[in-house]
């Protein structure tokens, strides 16, 4: 890659930042890489490395390989001698050839049934949410090893491709924000398990006000559990719902104005209520008589001063409700402004 396709790239990594939809970002920025730069497949993602625990992947993209490729990594992870090398020097590409991805038995198996015989790895540390983001370029049998120039390039490459992504996540946090017009509302993307991968700046003081000691990555464990159940969270100080985009979740999260008037057990009910619950679905929800779930029901509207469930959704979420479709491109398009990095979450 010469210096004038090395800006073409560049150029195309960041307007795809902007443009593309967050559940087709990293396959499009691959595709534009692709035709510029020899490989046969890739594996880009997030990672972390628990102080007590094995390598874990997040939100990964196998391109041009199985979406099961990250399971079958999982059950060799243990002997893949090429991740311990690549963390070991972090922003630096390393290149590994035919010998280097048959080091072990478990990683020659993996290599050997997708005919990969060479890979450029490089992992760049994101401390801030205690995670690293990795990128691995492959080629298979009957393809030449990388070269030096390749590796050289993958490296300079990759911090630009961290930011792009980062960059692309921002902006859709910044677009549903501009289209909600909400000055109480703090956005988020996560995966199914509750790890963060970015945020706006209000987050950290937003969570902190339900969970004093949060701290991250990880959502608190009582938010995640809402997350996993698809439910909407309506707690003391905070209430949060979560939409699906792609394999990732949007947390839109914004500060109550109920605790005062609601009791936790009457925030629930009405959580539940307002999303389409029946009073005898929540009384077995929460394990308490149909007659004590109408009882709830009809202190709520008293103290709310609502007659019917469209009127307490409405002051749930209060006048800035907005039902967001993240399947089209509609509150995607065409908006101006800054985005923000990595390095600026979670620095409170």
């Amino acid at each position: 890659m010469n210096t004038e396709t090395f800006g073409k790239t560049l150029l195309e990594l960041y307007r795809l930042a902007h443009l593309a939809p967050i559940q087709t970002f990293q396959r499009l920025a691959l595709d534009a890489l692709s035709a510029r730069f020899d490989f046969d497949a890739a594996w880009w993602g997030m990672a972390s490395q628990p102080p007590d625990g094995p390598l874990e992947i997040h939100a990964s993209l196998p391109y041009r390989l199985p979406a099961f490729y990250p399971s079958l990594w999982d059950e060799i992870k243990d002997e893949d001698t090429l991740a311990a090398a690549v963390m070991a020097t972090p922003g630096r590409s390393v290149n590994f050839g035919r010998k280097a991805v048959q080091s072990s038995p478990g990683l020659a198996s993996l290599m050997a049934r997708f005919g990969i015989t060479s890979c450029l790895c490089t992992v760049t540390l994101l401390p801030e949410l205690n995670l690293m983001a990795f990128l691995s370029l492959y080629r298979c049998e009957g393809k030449p090893p990388f070269t030096e120039h390749e590796r050289r390039t993958k490296q300079i490459l990759m911090p630009h491709l961290t930011a792009a992504l980062s960059s692309n996540w921002m902006l859709h946090l910044e677009r549903v924000r501009a289209n909600r017009a909400s000055a109480r509302a703090s956005l988020a993307v996560v995966d199914r398990r509750g790890m963060l991968y970015v945020a706006d700046q209000a987050l950290t003081a937003a969570l902190r006000l339900e969970w004093p000691h949060w701290t991250g990555p990880m959502l608190p464990e009582e938010l995640t559990r809402h997350l996993q159940a698809g439910t909407t969270f309506q707690g003391k100080q905070l209430g949060v719902r979560m939409h699906p985009v792609g394999d990732l979740w949007l947390v839109d999260l914004r500060v109550s104005s109920l605790p005062t008037r609601l009791s936790p057990r009457e925030n629930e009910i009405a959580s539940q209520f307002s999303t389409g619950a029946s009073y005898k679905e929540i009384a077995r929800n929460l394990g308490i008589a149909p007659a004590t779930a109408r009882h709830h029901l009809r202190e709520i509207y008293r103290k709310l001063e609502v007659s019917d469930k469209a009127q307490l959704a409405q002051r749930l979420f209060a006048a800035d409700e907005l039902t967001l479709d993240l399947e089209g491109r509609s509150i995607f398009e065409e908006l101006p402004g800054l985005s923000h990095g990595f390095g600026q979450l979670l620095a409170d």
